[in-house]
Order: structure tokens, then sequence, then C-alpha cells
């Protein structure tokens, strides 16, 4: 019946295909119906507007908006406003003050110049005899470091890997000896007190002969 309607096989093929938005013989076909993209402002005589400036905020100016700034917990009796609220690890430690520091301020007379200079004298001694004996120990240490130092690193015998332990055993003990570390701390204790003392006498005489001279 189709044949006899005139219609061959390959027409109607082609009679029923249809063109899909996505086929590209459907673009082509449409041709004009696709809305042709807006020209650059530039080519229309318009200039874009401006770039906004970007305002930079910083962790420090960044608040939320309605919330005011966190306020301080009242402090306690006899405790300083916010220290709550720093750690116990981090808190500063308060400086020491030596106690010849305390003990000995600036001299005020002839007489307390003389007794600085007692002490001075007496404490000179004490040090100058703890100075040599830390001295000597001190000697013998560099003695004993440049012994093991000499010796091999593989003993070749046991006479000599008994002799090397002899030498670290000695200098361990005389490095950790309780006697050499006490001396060695009064020494350097007596050293800063002498130079203490030694400063406020002659901060003492320097102000006497100012005095003298302007008088």
């Amino acid at each position: 019946m189709r044949r006899a309607a005139g219609l061959s096989p390959e027409a109607g093929k082609r009679s029923s295909r249809r063109t899909r938005p996505g086929d590209p013989h459907h673009r082509e076909a449409a041709g004009s119906h696709w809305p042709s993209p807006p020209a650059p402002l530039e080519s229309r005589g318009c200039r874009p507007p401006p770039a906004r400036a970007r305002r930079v905020t910083f962790e420090d100016d960044a608040m939320p908006l309605g919330r005011p700034p966190a306020r301080v917990p009242p402090a306690a009796d006899g405790e300083k406003p916010g220290a709550a609220s720093v750690p116990a690890g981090l808190a500063p430690r308060p400086h020491a003050v030596p106690d010849y520091v305390v003990k000995y301020p600036a001299i005020r007379s002839p007489r307390q110049r003389e007794g600085y200079k007692g002490v001075f004298q007496d404490q000179l001694a004490e040090y100058t005899e703890l100075l040599g004996e830390v001295r000597a120990a001190r000697r013998r240490l560099r003695e004993l470091e440049a012994a093991m130092g000499r010796q091999p690193r593989h003993a070749a015998s046991r006479t000599d890997a008994s002799r090397t332990a002899d030498v670290w055993h000695e200098y361990v003990r005389k490095k950790r000896d309780p006697a050499f570390l006490e001396k060695q701390q009064r020494c350097e204790y007596l050293k800063k007190k002498l130079t203490h003392i030694k400063a406020r006498i002659q901060e003492y005489d320097r102000d006497a002969c100012d005095s003298a001279v302007y008088f």
C-alpha cells in the first residue's frame, strides 16, 4: 500500500529521520534561530566598571558583628588582672637577685667602705685557694681526655681494653665528683661577689674624688 501511495523506501527513511537539538544537522537547519553571543562592552563604546578595592582584614581586627569583645575576668584578692588566664608553665619566672647585691648596696660612708674592703680581702683569699684546686682538677680532666683520644678504637688485647676502661672510669668519676662540682660552683659565686664589692668600692672612691675636686 505504501509503494502504491508513491513513497519509496528511501524516501520514507529520509522523511522519518528527525533532527535532534544536539545534532549538528539540527544546528545547520536552525541557522538563524540560535541567538548570537552578546558583543563585548568595548565594541559597544562602554567601559566595564572599575574593580572594587578589596579590604584586607587582619586576625586582630576581625570581630563578629553584634558581639562585644571578651572581658577580662575580675582578679581575686592579691592577684594581678589576667594572671589566671596564663598557663602555669608559661608564666614568667621571677628574677632571682643574688644575696650579695642586697647585702652590699652603694657605700655611703668611709666606715662602710672599710667594712667592704675587709670582706673583699677575706673572700679573695678563699677564692684564690679554690681557684687553684679547680684549675688542677680541670687540668687532670684534660689529661684524661687526651689519654682517651690516644687509645685505639678497637683494643688489640685485654690489657689495652682494661687500661682504656680505667681511664674512662676515672674521667667520669672526677667530672661527677660532688666535691669538685661544689668547689667549682663556690668559685664562680665568689668571683661574681668579689666583682660586685670591688665595683662598689670603686664607685665610692670615684664619687668622693669628684666631690673633693668640685669643692
